[in-house]
Parts: C-alpha cells; sequence; structure tokens
C-alpha cells in the first residue's frame, strides 16, 4: 500500500524536526503491514512536506478475527483502515532546540476494495487525522 502524507507545519516562528519516524497501516486496531522506518524529517516554519510512503504486509501474523475482517469487508467492497506514524520530535525556535517528544498520528480511512484487483483504490470520504504529541 502506499499513501500520501501530508504534514503542514501553519507556525510562522518554528521549525519541526522528526527522529525515528515509523509508519504502518493497521486494521481493527492489529497492524497489518510491519513498521517501515522513515527517513529523519526537517520540517521549515510555515510549510508543507509530503511523503509517500510504501507499505507492505508480506510475513505479518495477524489473528483469525482480523483476517476473517478483511476477507469479509473485501468481498463487500469497502475496507476501513488506519495509517500510523510513530516517533519523536524537537522544536527549533531561532538557536534553541527543545528535548524530543513522542508523536502518535492515527490516520482513520475507507478504502473501495475489490478482491484480485490491483492498482489505485477510490479513497471513500477524507480522512480523519488524530495527532497527539
Amino acid at each position: 500500500m502506499q499513501f500520501t502524507i501530508f504534514t503542514r507545519n501553519p507556525n510562522t516562528r518554528v521549525s519541526i524536526m522528526y527522529d525515528k519516524l515509523t509508519a504502518y497501516v493497521s486494521y481493527r486496531n492489529q497492524a497489518i503491514t510491519p513498521p517501515l522506518l522513515l527517513p529523519p524529517l526537517y520540517q521549515e516554519k510555515k510549510s508543507t512536506v509530503v511523503m509517500s510512503p510504501v507499505l507492505v504486509g508480506a510475513g505479518v501474523p495477524v489473528s483469525v478475527e482480523v483476517s476473517d475482517g478483511l476477507v469479509r469487508d473485501e468481498a463487500y467492497g469497502v475496507v476501513a483502515l488506519r495509517v500510523v506514524l510513530l516517533g519523536r520530535l524537537r522544536w527549533k525556535a531561532g538557536g534553541i532546540k527543545t528535548g524530543r517528544y513522542g508523536v502518535y498520528v492515527k490516520c482513520d480511512i475507507v478504502v473501495g476494495l475489490k478482491k484480485g484487483f490491483v492498482g489505485p483504490v477510490p479513497l471513500l470520504g477524507s480522512p480523519q487525522c488524530k495527532v497527539d504529541i
């Protein structure tokens, strides 16, 4: 799976440094892709950064309930997933850098998916994301 993720820093005085950022996809609160380590990211003041990580799920063990649920939802044609970003961040204002803070981002998405289909799938609705620092 590949998702395009936008990070926006609306602040005019503070830059953000993201350290040790990882991304994965979950279904019913269970990871269905292994965590992917993303490169460190420096975000300037008043800027937007775009990332498009490719998240693959080969070899990820899942429970029977998750496996059965994915099969049912795929047969129905609509699958609710969560894209998760975990990491550490620091703020920089002038010459001052803060300590590291944990960041947890979860974006709930719904995709239209049919069994055997390969290629881009439609995103149904607007993703709802929550950021905890």
